[in-house]
């Protein structure tokens, strides 16, 4: 047991004192940028540094005998992430302002039994509960 414990610690020792030796004059690989700061960091004239774009979100509401309210949500097509939810008089007009993340490409908008999917590339959306009739 003793001798188990002793060759352990030198082993132990011995794997931990490994050091690798870097050369002070080593080049970077080609597609490594040498900044040093996010300042010096060199990209293309076309390249956006943008996350998020902005869109516009407007709801049409439509005239009703009583008030209706009801939820209105605006999520991801996997509704993982839920960019607006509120309560929304039907017969209301709202407009609100999404910053949508680069990468989603369609957004859901659910309200009440009324569900409709839209292009995040749109500037506005607009919607309404009316179906959508198709010629």
């Amino acid at each position: 047991m003793k001798k188990l414990l002793i060759v352990s610690m030198f082993a132990l020792v011995g794997l931990t004192s490994c050091k690798k030796q870097f050369n002070e004059h080593q080049e970077l690989p080609k597609n490594v940028s040498s900044a040093k700061k996010f300042s010096e960091i060199k990209t293309s004239e076309n390249f956006d540094w943008k996350t998020t774009n902005e869109v516009t979100f407007k709801y049409n509401g439509i005239p009703t005998i009583e008030p209706i309210k009801t939820t209105l949500s605006i999520v991801s097509e996997d509704g993982k992430v839920v960019l607006y939810s509120g309560t929304q008089l039907m017969s209301s007009n709202f407009e609100t302002k999404l910053a949508i993340p680069t990468n989603m490409k369609n957004i859901v908008v659910k309200y009440g039994a009324v569900t409709k999917s839209f292009s995040t590339s749109l500037p506005i959306i607009a919607f309404d509960i009316l179906p959508t009739l198709v010629d």
